[in-house]
């Protein structure tokens, strides 16, 4: 099951491999435009209920109908909002034609896609991701193998998010029940009648998270969004080839950052300094597992993208190369944001997420002029190690003592040598690379001691924990 949550997860690189390969850059550019603006607006019509949700319910189950019931109302409302503007909107622009497909079909996705959120967010409070896992995988299979089908029919680039549409609408079923069967089993109250007081309530609440989601999902999707005021449609294409593959990379950090939420809320409310030291350990496991798999993914970016895409994706080489390093930056800042959100101190995440922003766009559009889609690559890195730089600064300073020395130094070293063992092992084909590599990274981490007792001992229970949620 653990191998299923990683196909699910990795569910948006197979669609791009069949874009790809079907329907070629040009389209993948129109495809790459289209999802960021539809992801961009589905994390939107929560309004960010998802982190109030996740807080409250793990502190008080008795309320999860509630919770559930008000932000659903809410975000259904929200999301027919946003598609109608996204439709009037289209028509005020010139747009080729499949795009404008493509954008109906993904506004009429909207509801279905923030429902989908709302109710992952219940389970999280709860405690049972295993059915998100479930959920994810199902669905997924779904929607890829009816986009496979349209795609060997001649479908143009709407059917993408046709599929897409099917994965929420399956994804959610599976949710909805896994929600309804919980409630049976511990007697919960059941109000299926929207409260504009406990709406409106709610919103309040949720409006830094809201606009940190607004600012974290602009931070990834507005590099691609912005990308066709500098560059032509067919190498926007071949930068989405290289950031899907560097998105996929990273699954483990919300599946670590989403599952261990509720913990960290529990032990930042009871010891400050307890939910400091697990924040530390745990950037130490993040990064130990980032690490290698940037420099594997930089020394074998020729073979990565040959293999997924095929011949006419050679300039996505160099892209792969530089953003894959983004990664990095984003997982340890990942912890750092968690600090920040057990610690209340969400305004001040806000505040530093709307820097990173801008600075992001600033540097797109400074760097894409001038170099191009290198230029795009190296912002993207840019600005993550400087929104990654401005939390971390506040979190020393006004929440708890970061051990970053500690947690970054042997990893880097042990990840930089099996490095070179890859580079040594570019001659042989992909699996002899990617296994000797990894002994070797183990050997490394083992000959530096990385890791004490007590982190041997933390990791294992993590590991354990992440993989029982998975596999139930």
């Amino acid at each position: 099951m653990f191998a299923a949550s990683l196909l699910a997860k990795g569910g948006g690189l197979v669609v791009t491999i069949l874009v790809a390969r079907y329907l070629g850059a040009a389209s993948l550019g129109i495809y790459a435009v289209v999802l960021a603006v539809a992801l961009l607006l589905e994390v939107l019509t929560p309004l960010g209920h998802q982190e109030v949700i996740i807080r409250a319910i793990a502190r008080d189950h008795s309320k999860t109908i509630v919770h559930w019931v008000n932000a659903s109302a809410s975000t259904v409302v929200v999301s027919m909002l946003f598609g109608i503007g996204l439709v009037v909107y289209l028509h005020l622009i010139h747009t080729p034609q499949d795009a404008e497909l493509a954008v109906y079909v993904a506004a009429a996705g909207l509801p279905v896609a923030g429902l989908n959120l709302v109710a992952q967010a219940v389970l999280q409070g709860v405690e049972r991701m295993q059915y998100q896992t479930m959920a994810s995988f199902v669905g997924r299979v779904i929607g890829l193998l009816l986009l496979w089908g349209m795609l060997e029919a001649g479908a143009d680039i709407w059917s993408a998010f046709l599929a897409r549409a099917v994965f929420q609408i399956v994804s959610l079923l599976i949710l909805g029940r896994a929600i309804l069967r919980y409630a049976d089993q511990m007697q919960l109250p059941r109000r299926w009648r929207p409260s504009l007081a406990v709406c409106r309530s709610s919103l309040l609440e949720a409006r830094p998270f809201a606009l940190q989601r607004l600012l974290s999902e602009g931070l990834q999707r507005l590099n691609i969004i912005v990308l066709p005021l500098l560059l032509a449609l067919e190498a926007v294409g071949q930068f989405n080839a290289a950031n899907q593959i560097t998105q996929t990379t990273s699954t483990i950090i919300p599946i670590m950052m989403l599952t261990l939420l509720p913990v960290f809320a529990r032990t930042f409310s009871r010891s400050q300094e307890k939910g400091a030291l697990m924040a530390d350990k745990l950037l130490k496991f993040l990064l130990t597992l980032i690490f290698p798999l940037a420099f594997v993914v930089t020394v074998a970016a020729g073979k990565i993208i040959l293999l997924l895409y095929g011949p006419g994706y050679e300039a996505s080489v160099s892209v792969l190369q530089i953003v894959i390093w983004s990664q990095v930056f984003l997982a340890a800042d990942s912890v750092m944001k968690q600090k920040m959100i057990a610690s209340d101190q969400e305004h001040a995440m806000v505040w530093r997420s709307t820097l990173g922003l801008v600075a992001n766009l600033a540097l797109i559009f400074a760097l894409g002029t001038a170099f191009g889609l290198h230029g795009v690559a190296v912002a993207v890195v840019l600005s993550s190690a400087f929104l990654f730089t401005l939390d971390a600064v506040f979190v020393e300073r006004h929440v708890a003592v970061t051990g970053l020395a500690q947690a970054t130094v042997k990893p880097f070293v042990s990840a930089l040598l099996s490095g070179v063992v890859a580079v040594a092992l570019l001659d042989y084909g992909l699996p002899v690379l990617l296994g000797l590599t990894s002994l070797a990274y183990v050997f490394f981490l083992l000959l530096f001691r990385t890791f004490s007792e007590d982190e041997r001992q933390l990791f294992r229970q993590l590991f354990l924990r992440l993989r029982g949620r998975l596999a139930r």
